[in-house]
């Protein structure tokens, strides 16, 4: 859950496949680019602006938190994330949307409707080896 948070993710995958060793894997997850938490409203909702690649700050102001602090997530598309992997010799193997079970809606209800949309999709990618 950090290459969306990450401004050049374009170097930062190219770095990763640089270091990788052919039999290797890198396995990463983003929040859904489709059904993004809104800071406004709070809620899950359908990307108005899906195809423009925009900044967002997002604060966290958890109670847990000793203090609260913000971080700048990167709006980008899921085109924009397999263009990136392929530029940098990464295949796609897996693609996976998680689905909570109904045990963590029940004790924490604004989690609610994630059962409806995914919240977070994981990639499963392994260096390309016909490119050399």
């Amino acid at each position: 859950m950090a290459i969306m948070d990450i401004e050049h993710y374009d170097k930062a995958i190219g770095e990763i496949a640089r270091v990788m060793k052919d039999e290797g894997r890198f396995v990463f997850s983003i929040t859904h680019p489709c059904f993004e938490y809104s800071t406004k409203s709070g809620k899950i909702e359908e990307t108005a602006r899906y195809f423009e690649n925009r900044s967002e700050r997002v604060p966290w102001e958890m109670k847990r938190l000793l203090r609260p602090f913000e971080i700048t997530s990167f709006h980008r598309t899921l085109t924009d994330y397999s263009n990136a992997l392929n530029r940098h010799g990464l295949l796609i193997r897996r693609l996976l949307e998680p689905k909570p079970t109904r045990k963590g809606p029940a004790k924490f209800p604004p989690l609610k409707q994630v059962l409806l949309r995914p919240h977070s999709i994981i990639f499963e990618t392994v260096k390309d080896k016909t490119r050399n």
